[in-house]
């Protein structure tokens, strides 16, 4: 396991949210905003720094450079801003399901790591490879960041909620 104290948690909430038709950050979630719950699960995992990719009056901030451009514009500015940690545990906004437990399987990959099928959460360590591809896969793959394998009583853990009815779902499941 990293050293936690050098690694920063990350929540990637710059996106338009545009399919669940309000801003997903600010949605409640067990009596507070799903950008508070994610952040807390990242304290869980024990890490001491977390900021939230995009603008939240009221949170640690690190502003996309150029706005919702999706999830490789949040890593890249994260990355460009804040180049003094060791490695950055990003985690998207609407993974309400998430557990510390799935992220410290990541935080034990030493070269950083995703899990199969779901290139988000994902750690990463330096150095970074400069890479032009919008999509968070091509991302990790032009880093060299390889998948690992999720326990099977993870897997519920994993779904995003982009639209109303997976938010219910969610909601349902919690």
């Amino acid at each position: 396991m990293p050293d936690l104290s050098a690694i920063a948690g990350i929540v990637l909430a710059g996106g338009k949210s545009s399919r669940m038709g309000q801003n997903k950050a600010l949605l409640t979630f067990k009596g507070q905003p799903l950008i508070s719950h994610m952040m807390d699960i990242l304290y869980q995992t024990g890490l001491k720094d977390v900021f939230v990719s995009g603008m939240f009056t009221g949170y640690p901030c690190i502003p996309d450079e150029m706005s919702a451009q999706g999830p490789v514009q949040g890593i890249s500015s994260v990355l460009n801003n804040k180049p003094e940690y060791q490695g950055y545990l990003f985690v998207p906004v609407d993974m309400p399901l998430l557990t510390a437990r799935a992220l410290r399987i990541l935080l034990e990959q030493e070269q950083g790591g995703y899990f199969i099928d779901a290139p988000l959460p994902a750690y990463l360590v330096p150095p970074f490879i400069p890479c032009r591809s919008t999509s968070v896969q091509g991302f990790l793959d032009a880093q060299g960041i390889y998948p690992v394998a999720l326990p099977a009583d993870l897997e519920d853990t994993m779904k995003n909620t982009n639209t109303p009815q997976e938010w219910q779902e969610a909601l349902a499941v919690s």
